[in-house]
């Protein structure tokens, strides 16, 4: 007999949302002949295609079997609560399978799974519409009962499907079929209209299979048609229930339309026994039907149901004379007292025979059933311990309009299973029917509600287009954990979708959304504008806001009609001995409630207070013991009543800023108060709490109210006290074993969320009703307080514990109200910017890791279940697994329990608001779930304090602000000292807490690859270090390279120097100067000291010089010439760059055409000549490895007499050239001068020629490029007679061009030289004065004069015929006669110019001194040569021009002067 009070309350859970493409769930079209359906709309209405019409469970194995797509598919998948830990890998198959039919099928009963262990198999048999049989046969592996595996289904290699169609004249014979059943997985059995069965069985005859239907008629009695006769569809079967046994014949029991039960023979098909279902006079009005019933209609039961109105329980005791129970349900829908009764009789058999039924009793159902419809019933067994006693109970599942409703009642008095004594008095909360309570809080979200929230302004009137507020309000209350089911959400949106203009739609079905929310968020009113107002031009807020909520609305509207279908009940079951309401999309289980939600829901209501006053102390002693005293039980309902006349009066009244009602006002300013941390002692703070928010919103009359309720309690505080000691207590008192090896799955984990979910708000209720019970208590002993003695510290003290407990459950509340959606948010881009931990301890990656990283698949709990929906599941599945209790009351209420001491973040009369360890635990917990803005949201709930500024810190640094992280993680540094840090960091603590804390805080910034604060924090770790203690190499290390990283690098140098090894230093000295070279800080690296350490930086560049790639950045030559020229080096500045242009020179592998080679090449030079220009005259050389330029091979140099340093011809020197300036200055002539025949020898570079000083002057010439050929023959020491003579000619050809025009390449170079590029005149005379300028720079007496010579030469050889009317110019004439005239006129003479010769004979003679004034007796002090001169004269007289006239009579001029001359000197 029962004696223990058991309310229970429904708790629900959405199955998984199929998943999509290419993860989708397997479908399978089973071997048939019969077509099939070839439209999908068959599918989709009436109801949603995911939405099952009937479903079968299976304990054994889990199964749950659901008939979808409105009967065409038939979908199996594992329900179990109870998953194993050691769960090996995927078997091949699917653990969820959809399997399609050619035909509707009918409801599915539980009997219709069958698992078989001699097998091995578990076979699904199932019954189309048009009475077609199939037996499905799956193999089940290494699966056994209660082991937490799972079946996954497979077709390979197996013949898994049979068909058989029953016979149209069987089914003829019994007038249609109504119900069925499995007796195994050979029998079926079909229920006729006619109350006969169809019994079909199966054989298999070697490998053969054949199926047999026969008809069984109830009674063999001739039947004639009376005028009293029933309908034909009186006697059809609606339901069936099975009894076996090893020792008694198989028993199915038919409860048929006409209130029969026949027993039927299973193995036979004979009816055994028929009973007619009678009731006693006290419930006979129960049947009587209604005058608005249909006609046809008498019996009672609903013409269609899916739902099972009997059951067969076995009787527990071997010794009773009765086996089994057997309880019907006699439905009476149109009565007005109540739904049915419930029939209990009691059967026995043996091996022979089955006795006919003795009726127990019945147990008509309540008043709340008026009007319901059953869609389910089970027994539920005694649960008997440590004084404990459950008694046997009966749970109804109701379909009240539309919605689900549940009730149980104790059958003990009708079972009696032991021996029953009627109890002294009758408690209705022990003997009647109770319901069971379930969350309705979303049916009090209406339009009227939204409207209170959301006000028809904007938020921020300074920013009118900023209406976000509308939608994130309606996703708050939409994706509420546990609320709504991603399908029904992702269906209303797609038919919100449809809805829309086609433009937008199209839009949207090409645009992805990381999670739904986000989805709806972009979704829902996208198509509204905002307009402007034609007379203002302002925005048309309250308009468009109106509109965007009506939008919103209708969404709301949608997801409440579809979640109203979700929910609709389709069957019930036990599993693991919690009653379970499977629905259309979901699964919802009765859960024991626990004492705080029966005093917040009793206490609501007078009756139910009352009732529960009522109660023996011996109900509620063991599993409420805090309710066990009467008067502490009423105490408590007479406070959480005048907490609820509290809260309804607040929010009845509207809060005077206008923002919501007046428990708004109260909540939010309390919520602030408690977050920010008290400023002063408690009773203030709560005076003020008191005054601002609802003193001013009661009148008189509601606190003579308050007090009155209040009356109920003899001490006001003691019952606060109390009921703070209830809200405290997470200990359920009978608790079971922990199996090791079983633990909650996605489904278990699911019903638990919701558990704990109901077991906070209710606390959270209470809480919040006793904090304004106590501030109004507070104030109405305002005298007591002042007196400032022992009752007025007890008063503050539990007012100090109460806001306490409601600051906790508060946050508690917090936490359950959030979704998981953050993770898939952060999934797609989630670290990608983090390095991997390169080695390192392994102490620093205590408590840090890097957040569990989980890959994309991970946002799923066992079985598919998406833990995105709520944080608790995350947390549930992937942070603190939970076991599975044995031996238990209530699984879920136990380990809902376990769960919240785990977190345990309020302490037994706690009056700190301070944060303590396990609430930092538990912000670190979401935040290692990779939940950093809910970890960020918690630590907001709280007061400041060093282990909730790290939570800030960590969570910063996972959204990337770092900035504030920085602050933040500063700041938690003082936790170091209390020990606080050290639970979610475990290597923080000692001596070298401090320090270790600042490693875990560097080594956390190098994951996100933060550098600046991963070396401020490294740093602080080295500073930190205690006396006595070196600071490890790894941590200098990634100090200075997170300084190189964030391009500190004054400071990494500065890391250089401090570090305490030499080693390391060298090591940090390359990895400096390669990360500024290669970031292009050559000239922050030419600026730091590099004290002691000049030598090898010069030796690492030159290195890496050598060693690298000219060509490609950086170029350590350059940079080997900076640093030199930045320390006045300049020798060693242009021994480099000279190096470089060697290396250019001897063909470096590169992609660069060879034209840009050769120009790097001459700035090289060309920097090495600036440098050494710099130096000293004698130390302006390079000594460089020996092998000089092919180029140069040739080119002569010169005698060095400038000092050579002894150590440079050492033996272990390799050969080396000495190169001076003089010489690199050739060089870089000769490339200069490569670079500018490029210009017109366009295969110069390509081919690799290879061409000589000599050559290059030559080419320069053939180009016509004279002013370039003399500067190269200049610098290239290059004899230039050649040069002249080519420049001769040119001069010789432009005298004879008759126009210029005709060529004026010949005479391009005037235009381009600065020597007559500004002169006018004949190009002739332009060449000649150019020839003349040419000749006075590079004509001198260091060359002998060759040039003019070589130029008159050519102009002699070119104008031999005197008919060209060729003169020699006037100033080569002067120069040369001035020099040498008798050379001058010997090559006249030679080249055949007699009568120039002539000329100049004459003026050489005329330019001497005359006879008679050279002194006396000194005729021999004037040189004159007679001999040329006679030479002249003979060629005059007897040469080609003898004949010419005008030779002549200049011969006779040279003549006469001779004469003169030498008469002359005869008179001295």
């Amino acid at each position: 007999m029962s004696n223990t009070y058991l309310p229970l309350q429904l708790v629900h859970a959405h199955l998984p949302c199929p998943p999509s493409i290419p993860s989708g769930i397997p479908e399978l079209r089973v071997p048939s002949s019969r077509p099939f359906p070839q439209s999908t709309e068959v599918f989709a209405e009436p109801l949603h295609p995911d939405h099952a019409e009937s479903s079968a469970y299976d304990p054994s194995t889990g199964i749950l079997a659901r008939s979808i797509h409105n009967g065409y598919v038939l979908e199996l998948r594992t329900l179990s609560p109870a998953i194993s830990v050691s769960r090996q890998g995927d078997a091949p198959g699917s653990e969820t399978v959809r399997i399609f039919f050619p035909d509707p099928l009918r409801p599915l009963v539980d009997s219709s799974i069958i698992f078989s262990r001699q097998d091995g198999r578990v076979y699904i048999l199932v019954v189309t519409q048009e009475n077609v049989v199939y037996r499905l046969s799956f193999p089940v592996g290494g699966f056994k009962p209660d082991s937490g595996r799972r079946i996954a289904f497979t077709t390979k290699g197996d013949d898994w499907s049979e068909e058989y169609e029953v016979p149209e004249e069987v089914i003829a014979a019994c007038g249609a079929v109504s119900a069925w059943h499995v007796v195994d997985p050979e029998t079926v059995v079909l229920g006729g209209t006619d109350g006969g069965i169809i019994r079909l069985a199966r054989s298999d005859q070697r490998g053969d299979v054949f199926w047999t239907a026969a008809h069984h008629r109830p009674s063999s009695r001739l039947r004639l048609p009376s005028l009293f006769s029933r309908s034909s569809s009186d006697e059809q079967v609606i339901s069936f229930a099975r009894f076996e046994d090893d020792s008694s014949m198989p028993l199915l029991y038919a409860l048929s339309q006409d209130r029969r039960i026949r027993s039927w023979n299973t193995a036979t098909g004979a009816c055994l026994k028929t009973a007619d279902i009678r009731f006693s006079s006290s419930s006979q009005d129960l049947v009587v039907r209604d005058s608005s019933a249909p006609s046809g209609s008498t019996s009672g039961f609903p013409e269609t149901s899916s739902a099972e109105h009997i059951r067969v329980i076995r009787h527990p005791s071997s010794t009773s004379k009765y086996s089994h129970l057997v309880v019907a349900l006699v439905a009476t829908p149109y009565s007005n007292t109540s739904a049915g009764t419930f029939v209990v009789y009691r059967g026995s058999s043996n091996a022979y025979g089955a006795n006919d039924l003795v009726l127990a009793g019945e147990q008509p159902c309540s008043g709340y059933s008026i009007g319901c419809s059953l869609r389910g019933f089970e027994i539920i067994p005694s649960f008997t311990r440590d004084g404990v006693n459950t008694g046997w109970r009966l749970f109804v599942a109701w379909d009240r309009k539309g919605s689900i409703a549940a009730e149980v009642v104790n059958m003990d008095h009708l079972f009696q299973i032991t021996p029953y004594v009627e109890p002294s008095h009758s408690v209705s909360l022990l003997s009647d029917w109770q319901p069971v309570s379930q969350n309705t809080e979303a049916d009090h979200f209406d339009a009227a509600y939204f409207d209170n929230l959301l006000g028809a302004a904007p938020p921020d009137p300074a920013e009118p287009y900023n209406n976000t507020d509308i939608g994130h309000t309606f996703l708050e209350h939409l994706f509420h954990p546990g609320r709504f089911s991603s399908l029904t959400l992702s269906t209303a949106l797609d038919e919100y979708v449809q809805q829309l203009p086609r433009t937008h739609a199209i839009a949207l079905a090409s645009t992805s959304y990381p999670t739904l929310s986000r989805r709806f968020e972009a979704v829902v009113g996208c198509h509204l504008e905002l307009e402007l107002s034609p007379q203002t031009g302002a925005p048309v807020v309250e308009a468009y806001r109106q509109q965007l909520k009506l939008e919103w609305l209708g969404v709301w509207a949608a997801v409440r009609d579809l979640d109203r279908q979700a929910r609709w009940p389709v069957a019930t079951t036990l599993i693991d001995g919690h009653v379970t309401i499977i629905a259309r999309e979901g699964a919802s289980v009765a859960v024991l409630e626990d004492g705080v939600g029966i005093i917040n829901r009793l206490g609501d209501s007078k009756e139910a207070s009352g009732d529960l006053r009522d109660l023996p102390e011996g109900a509620l002693r063991r599993l409420y013991p805090a309710l066990t005293p009467p008067l502490a039980r009423a105490c408590m309902l007479a406070l959480s009543a005048a907490g609820r006349f509290a809260v309804d009066i607040l929010t009845e009244r509207d809060a005077p800023n206008g923002e919501g009602s007046g428990l708004d006002l109260f909540v939010n300013e309390a919520d602030l108060a408690f977050s920010t941390g008290p400023q002063q002692p408690a009773e203030f703070l709560a005076g003020q709490l008191w005054d601002d928010t609802a003193e001013q919103l009661l009148s008189d009359e509601d606190r003579v109210s308050l007090r009155r309720i209040l009356s109920g309690c003899v001490d006001v505080r003691a019952a606060l006290g109390v009921t703070l000691h209830l809200i405290y207590d997470f200990v359920l008192p009978l608790r079971g074993m922990l199996v090791s090896d079983l633990a909650f799955s996605g489904f278990g984990n699911s019903i638990l969320v919701s558990t704990i979910s109901r077991i906070i708000e209710s606390r959270y209720a209470l809480a919040r009703k006793m904090l304004l019970v106590a501030l109004f208590t507070l104030t109405d002993s305002a005298e007591i307080i002042a007196e400032e003695g022992d009752q007025a510290e007890d008063i503050v003290e539990v007012v100090a514990q109460i806001m306490v407990a409601y600051h906790r459950m508060r946050v508690l509340k917090w936490v359950c109200d959030q979704t998981g959606d953050e993770f898939k948010e952060r999934a797609a881009g989630r670290r990608s910017n983090k390095r991997q931990l390169n080695g390192g301890d392994d102490v620093l990656a205590e408590g840090l890791g890097s957040l569990n990283v989980r890959e994309a698949d991970e946002d799923l709990d066992t079985d598919g279940y998406d833990i995105s929906y709520s944080l608790i599941h995350s947390l549930l599945a992937r942070q603190s697994t939970q076991k599975i209790p044995r031996q238990y009351i209530d699984s879920y209420l136990e380990t809902a329990f376990a769960y919240l001491s785990e977190i345990s973040i309020l302490e037994k009369k706690q009056t700190e608001l301070e944060p303590r360890v396990e609430d930092v635990r538990l912000a670190h917990l979401i935040l290692v779930d990779d939940h950093p803005a809910l970890a960020y949201g918690v630590a907001d709930l709280y007061p400041e304090s060093a282990g909730m500024a790290y939570v800030r810190g960590r969570a910063s640094v996972e959204q990337g602000e770092v900035d504030l992280a920085v602050r933040y993680l500063e700041k938690a540094a003082a936790g170091c000292k209390d020990g606080v840090l050290q639970t979610v960091v475990p290597s923080v603590k000692g001596e070298r807490a401090l320090s270790e804390y600042y490693r875990h805080i560097a080594q956390l910034f190098n994951e996100h690859g933060l550098d600046g604060p991963v070396a401020h924090f490294g740093l602080l770790a080295i500073r930190a270090t205690p006396p006595g203690h070196q600071a490890s190499t790894d941590l200098w290390t990634r100090v200075f390279l997170a300084n190189v990283a964030a391009g500190l690098y004054e400071d990494a140098y500065s890391v250089l120097t401090s570090a305490p090894y030499l080693d390391l230093k060298r090591e940090f000295l390359g990895q400096l100067i390669s990360v500024m070279c290669e970031s292009n800080e050559v000239g922050r690296l030419n600026s730091l000291g590099f004290v002691g350490f000049q030598k090898e930086v010069e030796n690492m560049l030159s290195f890496k010089a050598r060693n690298s790639d000219p060509l490609r950045f950086p170029n350590y030559y350059k940079v080997l010439y900076s640093w030199h020229i930045s320390r006045g080096d300049y020798r060693s500045a242009g021994e480099i760059m000279y190096l470089q242009g060697r290396r250019f020179a001897e063909g470096v592998g590169s992609r660069l055409p060879a034209f840009e080679v050769a120009a790097m090449q001459a700035r090289s030079f060309l920097a090495a000549i600036n440098a050494l220009a710099l130096v000293d005259k004698r130390n302006a050389w390079v000594c460089v490895p020996a092998a000089a330029p092919k180029a140069l091979r040739g080119v002569k140099r010169k005698m060095v007499s400038s000092f050579v340093p002894e150590e440079e011809f050492t033996k272990e020197k390799r050969p080396v050239d000495i190169v001076t300036l003089s010489d690199i200055e050739r060089e870089y002539a000769l490339v200069l001068s490569h670079l500018r025949l490029s210009g017109h020898l366009h295969d110069l570079h390509e081919h690799g020629v290879s061409v000589s000083p000599d050559e290059v002057v030559g080419l320069f010439v053939q180009q016509g490029m004279f002013d370039e050929a003399q500067s190269a023959a200049a610098s290239l020491q290059v004899d230039m007679t050649s040069l002249f003579q080519a420049l001769a000619t040119r001069c010789v050809e432009l005298s004879r061009l008759p126009d210029i025009q005709s060529d004026v390449s010949t005479a391009a170079f005037l235009q381009v030289s600065p020597l007559t590029n500004r002169l006018r005149g004949p190009p002739s005379l332009l060449a000649l004065r150019y020839l003349q300028a040419s000749l006075q720079r590079h004509d001198s007496p260091k060359t002998h004069y060759r040039y003019r010579v070589a130029a008159a030469d050519t102009f002699f050889e070119m104008n031999q015929d005197k008919r060209s009317g060729w003169q020699m110019p006037g100033w080569l004439i002067e120069w040369e006669m001035a020099r040498d005239p008798e050379g001058w006129i010997g090559r006249a003479l030679t080249w055949g110019w007699i009568e120039e010769a002539v000329d100049w004979s004459v003026d050489l003679l005329r330019k001497e001194t005359p006879p008679e004034l050279l002194p006396p007796k000194r005729a021999d002090v004037a040189d004159v040569p007679y001999t040329l001169i006679d030479r002249v004269m003979a060629a005059a007289r007897d040469g080609p021009e003898k004949g010419e006239s005008a030779v002549q009579r200049k011969l006779k001029v040279l003549e006469d002067e001779v004469k003169r001359r030498i008469d002359g000197l005869q008179r001295l």
